[in-house]
């Protein structure tokens, strides 16, 4: 094998790149495509655009509106604006889009520096799913030796590559183990004795870093409705990430995040993009806040009016047609005017002489109206002291108003509270008020056998008691305090150069605005990954990793368990998570027997090590014998492929 090796590491979440030789990829990116909207219609509708315009005759208009351009993995410039569109080629962990494949393989071809060539005159060395369909395989290697022609390929399990390349790094290689593979859309539990796999005991528990990113994506939606726009799928990728742990003991961990002390402490506090919108009018005058309401009226006036004159024109319009179709009633024309009133969905000619005269009223009211003019400035001119009365002495009975508006404002507020809470005096007293109306004797009947109306609102004094339920949610007195309080700032702010309310409010505004814009990320930390261990928080029926693991592990005899147990080897994206060896460990203390020893060891690498491991088995001198060449598949056919030590095993497609 005289030529370089090109490993790819064919992930479901993302694909690693790179020669045999080399010591990380020399490419990685999200395993996925998409085709821009507007490329998608020009497709469509050939070399013209969207609009079905004939196609450009000019050679720059042509390149701009060629064919469209699939963009794949890093070319992708923002994700997330294109999520909804996001193609991959994987169903779960199996290929099952072939064309969005090839279209993969070509960007990779293209990034290792094969772009024009016919062919890659390279082997390859690709990972594969555990059990992955013959067909599926069989599909791989059409594409690969009659698309690309290449001259060999060898498959194998992404797992076992990477508990290869950690036996490598190992003084003491064993050639027993139980590896526990983390991936994208499911988890494995994969036995090893005597260095080979033990596919007949193999497991998988449905539940990978999609459902944890997917589980905290929702969670944090129903948490936050209002900021749904901000709460993204990458935002989320980043907070499992970098902040998802899983908790050694998950309902002692519930327990403290229910404390408030432990809450504070260790909650996290997102803010999102937050622009006030208040901070400029804050730095205006009293005159030009004046000045913007006062074109703030004309504006609304001139919509006002001109709605009332489209209007008009419609009723004028309704009114000439009515009219119409009056005289062919007079001319004797009733075909004509019975087939009118059919299609204007009027019954009778009475119910159109009452639409024409409701029509010229409403023309009529319009037309008499006065034109609707902007207040008079007398009304925005700014109040003065009354005669007798200092400056100052006006202004501090003011402040002493203002204090009382603001006091009982904070007392109403405060009131709506206590009513909204169960156990309260108000919210007590308000349900007696509604029990007692509730409660009422038997009416009479009549003999027509209907009850009797009991006269209930026939008295005024009867609707009070709405007021006394009611009586904390008074929003006539509201608006008025509201209106009385602006006038009385407004008053201070124009007299007082020290009066800066309007800034103070708009502080405390602002800062409680912007944290309004905040998202407290902290039990979910523990919550999303839990969901390995319990899927039924995700409406899942299967058993989760721990009950897996015991399942396994008690399809071998004793001797056989004690010897899986002492090299459990955790590998794939989640085996990330803090707290995962941890939590292992608990668990299988758990089940194992009384003083029974296990190791549990970590991939360095867990997202690397699988194209390390690969890369392995590239530069062993033995590869060209595990290698499929292009020779075995003309020969034996696409369903053939060589087996070894890291690869599925081999079954012949059965003859019919």
């Amino acid at each position: 094998m005289a030529k370089r090796i090109l490993v790819i590491d064919n992930g479901s979440y993302e694909c690693r790149v790179g020669w045999q030789n080399s010591k990380e990829p020399e490419l990685r990116f999200r395993n996925v495509l998409t085709k821009p909207r507007k490329d998608r219609k020009k497709e469509k509708n050939g070399t013209g655009d969207a609009g079905g315009n004939p196609p450009a005759t000019d050679a720059s208009a042509l390149l701009a509106e060629g064919p469209a351009e699939i963009q794949v993995g890093n070319d992708i410039t923002n994700i997330e604006a294109v999520r909804a569109h996001l193609k991959s080629p994987f169903e779960r962990n199996v290929i099952t889009n072939w064309n969005h494949q090839e279209q993969i393989f070509d960007y990779v071809f293209t990034k290792m520096g094969f772009e024009g060539s016919t062919s890659i005159d390279h082997p390859i060395v690709l990972t594969e799913a555990l059990a992955n369909p013959s067909f599926c395989r069989q599909q791989m290697s059409e594409l690969l030796f009659e698309c690309y022609e290449v001259p060999g390929v060898s498959y194998g399990i992404d797992a076992l590559y990477s508990w290869e390349h950690y036996q490598q790094q190992q003084p003491k290689r064993g050639r027993d183990g139980l590896i526990i593979s983390f991936g994208y859309s499911t988890t494995h539990v994969i036995p090893v004795l005597d260095g080979q796999l033990q596919l007949e005991h193999v497991r998988r528990l449905n539940v990978g870093g999609y459902h944890i990113i997917t589980y905290l994506f929702r969670l944090m939606q129903m948490k936050y409705p209002v900021h749904i726009n901000a709460i993204t799928i990458s935002r989320m990728e980043k907070l499992v990430h970098e902040h998802c742990h899983v908790a050694t003991d998950y309902r002692e961990e519930l327990v403290k995040w229910s404390r408030m002390d432990y809450y504070e402490d260790h909650i996290m506090k997102i803010q999102l993009p937050y622009n006030p919108v208040t901070a400029s009018n804050a730095l205006l005058t009293a005159e030009q806040k004046q000045e913007k309401r006062r074109e703030l009226a004309l504006r609304l006036l001139e919509i006002k009016n001109r709605r009332e004159r489209e209007k008009m024109q419609e009723d004028e319009q309704q009114l000439q047609h009515f009219t119409k179709l009056r005289e062919l009633y007079e001319q004797q024309k009733l075909q004509k005017f019975e087939r009118a009133l059919e299609q204007q969905q009027i019954k009778s000619l009475e119910e159109l002489d009452e639409l024409i005269l409701t029509i010229k009223g409403r023309i009529q009211r319009i037309k008499k109206r006065p034109p609707t003019v902007p207040r008079s400035s007398k009304q925005d001119r700014m109040a003065k002291p009354p005669e007798g009365v200092s400056q100052e002495d006006w202004l501090n009975e003011l402040r002493a108003k203002r204090e009382k508006l603001l006091q009982r404002k904070q007392t109403r507020q405060q009131q709506r509270q206590e009513q909204a809470k169960r156990h309260t005096h108000a919210a007590q007293e308000r349900m007696r008020i509604i029990s007692s109306l509730a409660r009422h004797e038997k009416r009479r009947k009549q003999p027509n056998g209907e009850e009797e109306d009991d006269g209930f609102g026939m008295n005024d004094n009867d609707w009070d008691v709405y007021k006394r339920i009611n009586r904390y949610k008074d929003d006539s007195d509201s608006d008025a305090d509201t209106e009385q309080l602006l006038e009385y700032e407004k008053i201070l702010g124009h007299y007082d150069p020290n009066f800066d309310e309007a800034q103070l409010d708009g502080q405390t505004a602002q800062q409680s605005a912007a944290e309004n814009y905040q998202l407290h990320f902290g039990v979910e930390s523990i919550r999303v990954s839990e969901i390995l261990f319990q899927p039924s928080m995700i409406g899942c029926s299967e058993a989760g990793l721990a009950e897996l693991i015991d399942f396994v592990l008690k399809l071998f005899p004793a001797d056989k368990q004690q010897r899986l147990v002492q090299h459990v080897y955790l590998t794939g994206g989640c085996a990330q998570f803090r707290g995962l060896k941890e939590r292992l460990a608990k668990e299988l203390l758990a089940m194992r027997p009384f003083q029974s020893t296990f190791e549990i060891y970590e991939s360095p690498e867990p997202t690397l090590s699988p194209w390390l491991g690969a890369c392995l088995q590239a530069r062993d001198s033995n590869f060209s014998r595990i290698m499929t060449t292009r020779k075995m598949y003309q020969e034996y056919g696409s369903n053939y492929f060589q087996s070894h030590r890291s690869s599925n095993p081999y079954y012949p497609t059965p003859k019919e």
